[in-house]
């Protein structure tokens, strides 16, 4: 089975999104794992999730994702201006930590990683968003 989370690093959150991904305006990353019968719960919405116990793998694994990518979260948080190749390295860090992190935790089985949502990769002055307007 596939069970595919959304991660949102801005708001250090992470949801079930099976099997619907939806469309976001914000930056989000999705992580399909690979799963077995055993490593899944059912909400009472009758959603698929992790067990109590690959979940408290998953969460450590995102809280370190979380930390070792807080320069960048605040950069996109502020809406700062970097040049392509800059927020492009950044990108390519975050999700090599979140592959790292993952990879840590033997019951969690990484199958396929998306950005998704607005992410930043070019932006001039006259595209600053200015958030009092």
């Amino acid at each position: 089975m596939k069970l595919t989370i959304s991660l949102d690093i801005l708001e250090e959150a992470f949801y079930y999104v099976s099997p619907v991904k939806p469309v976001s305006t914000v930056p989000l990353i999705y992580a399909t794992f690979s799963v077995e019968k055993g490593q899944v719960a059912y909400t009472t919405n009758n959603e698929m999730k992790f067990a109590r116990k690959v979940e408290r793998a998953f969460k450590s694994a995102f809280h370190k994702i979380v930390q070792e990518n807080r320069a960048y979260r605040e950069i996109l948080d502020q809406d700062k201006i970097l040049s392509p190749q800059e927020h492009l390295a950044l990108q390519n860090k975050l999700l090599d930590s979140l592959i790292m992190a993952i990879q840590e935790y033997p019951e969690l089985t990484l199958i396929r990683v998306e950005l998704t949502g607005s992410w930043p990769v070019f932006q001039t002055e006259a595209g600053h968003l200015d958030l009092t307007e």
